[in-house]
């Protein structure tokens, strides 16, 4: 059996071997730190072992800051199945160098909610005829960041990309909030943006200061549907109609393992997501 590389031992890292170990999903994983390969067990893999490994490596997940992502997709393009956490990258000529990189194969981006096991069902309400509006609600509380902006960074590839995901495209875009909060040299924002479809409008709400949310409401006629990603679950007007049984992990895990090829995903699709976000924050910085 090949084996899987996780790239960084932080928290996102850390988040993805529990769930690996707890449903005993891919056996043979192997742990990059800063400065050693280790095995989940914190055991250094010896260096004699190091070259055998390495070459029976299959897919390799990415789980470091953003700064370094782009030299670790560089030294780990030769491998099979290459999945990074978003932000792809911080330039463009990063991103402009991927494009030779990846040419012939597909590079995966975890925006951790475009696996959520609710994307079906979305992708049904979206296609009704009766949608009033649409909303994306992203908040955290206490969050604060060292620059203005590592705020926007941060958090605008989720609803970025699930709009990307459903609707093909971005249509004009108007801020209608950009509100920033400084406290003890650190930052905090609230975003609102809203974007113009033919048949409804999209608003991106995203914030640091109201309680914990991760959803996507949709407006229909008199009907608010709720698609609660922190709880896979389905609400309309406010009652429960719908709990899936799978969490993200299980489908991201499922896709890494079967449908990797299938994947909606390629270069377009992260330029897309990677531009829109630039021109975002440089309207926020006017």
């Amino acid at each position: 059996m090949n084996y899987h590389l996780i790239v960084g031992f932080g928290k996102w890292s850390k988040k993805n071997l529990k769930y690996l170990k707890s449903k005993k999903k891919l056996s043979k994983i192997i742990i990059k730190t800063r400065h050693n390969y280790i095995y989940p067990n914190g055991k250094i893999i010896d260096k004699s072992d190091l070259k055998k490994i390495l070459n029976k490596i299959y897919s390799v997940h990415i789980c470091t800051p953003v700064d370094s992502h782009f030299e670790y997709l560089k030294k780990f393009e030769s491998f099979k199945k290459v999945i990074v956490e978003k932000p792809i990258v911080k330039k463009k000529i990063q991103l402009l160098s991927l494009k030779k990189i990846y040419k012939n194969k597909s590079l995966i981006v975890n925006y951790i909610d475009t696996f959520n096991p609710l994307i079906d069902k979305i992708k049904n309400y979206t296609k009704k005829n009766n949608i009033n509006k649409i909303v994306l609600n992203y908040s955290k509380r206490k969050i604060y960041y060292k620059k203005k902006y590592d705020f926007a960074e941060d958090w605008l590839d989720h609803p970025l990309s699930l709009i990307l995901l459903f609707f093909k495209k971005f249509n004009k875009l108007e801020i209608q909030k950009n509100l920033i909060n400084k406290k003890n040299n650190l930052y905090n924002q609230t975003i609102v943006i809203k974007y113009k479809y033919s048949r409804f409008e999209i608003f991106i709400n995203i914030n640091t200061t109201k309680k914990t949310q991760r959803n996507m409401q949709i407006f229909c006629n008199k009907n608010n549907f709720i698609f609660n990603f922190n709880q896979n679950s389905l609400y309309k007007n406010r009652s429960k109609i719908f709990k899936s049984n799978l969490s993200s992990f299980d489908v991201f895990y499922k896709f890494l393992k079967t449908d990797f090829g299938k994947s909606l995903q390629n270069y377009k699709f992260h330029e897309k997501i990677f531009n829109e976000k630039q021109k975002i924050i440089k309207i926020l910085k006017q």
